[in-house]
């Protein structure tokens, strides 16, 4: 089985190691830091515990396989979005919030392809540019691995594949 935990806004590195030992594997709800990380640090969980939220990276160090997820309608699906709050783990005011859980871009990446492809047992058809999977792909104005990190949100989808052929989402 391949069971996942939504959100996982408060994980210490004590529930990691039981997640991890119960093959369990977290799908992180990052737009709860970049929408209201700075009401939860000063309002709601308290600044010691808003400074350890969405501690993405201890699942990275532990090789879990993680995934990043906005909930929609709630929140738009912006897959840039949500890497460049993983990476610079910033409010939408601009405050940084618990840097020491941030992760790298190419991890950001795999949390919303291949790892994202496997956790719902898909691996075989999505996730990756291999030969026999479906071929669902985008090209960007931007190389993601190469720009400044405080740029990841501004990535631009030009074309875009599904099944290999190419999609016109601009009639």
């Amino acid at each position: 089985y391949r069971h996942r935990l939504e959100h996982c806004l408060l994980v210490d590195d004590i529930s990691f190691e039981k997640i991890s030992d119960l093959n369990l594997y977290p799908s992180f709800h990052i737009n709860h830091l970049y929408y209201y990380g700075q009401k939860l640090e000063s309002k709601i969980i308290g600044s010691s515990r808003g400074k350890k939220i969405l501690p993405i990276n201890l699942a990275a160090e532990r090789s879990i396989k993680f995934t990043l997820h906005a909930d929609q309608p709630m929140f738009p699906s912006e897959p840039f979005s949500l890497i460049h709050t993983a990476v610079n783990r910033k409010t939408k005011e601009g405050k940084s919030l618990g840097e020491q859980y941030a992760i790298d871009v190419y991890n950001a990446l795999e949390s919303l392809t291949i790892n994202a492809a496997w956790q719902i047992k898909m691996e075989d058809k999505l996730g990756s540019i291999t030969e026999g999977k479906y071929a669902d792909l985008i090209i960007l104005d931007q190389n993601p691995l190469d720009i400044d990190k405080n740029n990841l949100r501004n990535i631009k989808v030009i074309d875009t594949y599904v099944h290999g052929n190419k999609v016109n989402l601009n009639p």
